[in-house]
């Protein structure tokens, strides 16, 4: 779980623009332009799944969206990062 939140922090972390902080099991970042924070957040459900949810908050309105999907072992890395940016596009593109 938390090799997956590194890689997320990892990813994000790449963009000049954006701030990122880890509390606990969620990872929060916030772009440079925008209000809005994305919250990820990584629990275990079994064994080899990990449910990875997504919030797109911002601080006058509150949760705007959520979505989640299950990350399990036998899944490549990379499938969980271009989950993640599809979710950035719609949400901070």
């Amino acid at each position: 779980m938390n090799a997956l939140l590194n890689l997320f922090t990892a990813s994000l972390g790449e963009d000049e623009d954006s701030v990122t902080a880890t509390i606990g099991a969620s990872l929060y970042v916030r772009y440079a332009n925008d209000p809005a924070v994305l919250k990820i957040t990584c629990q275990w459900q079994e064994v080899d799944a990990v449910k990875v949810t997504l919030q797109h908050i911002h601080p006058d309105l509150g949760p705007i969206d959520t979505a989640s999907f299950t990350q399990t072992r036998s899944e490549k890395p990379m499938v969980a990062l271009e989950r993640l940016e599809a979710y950035r596009q719609i949400w901070f593109v």
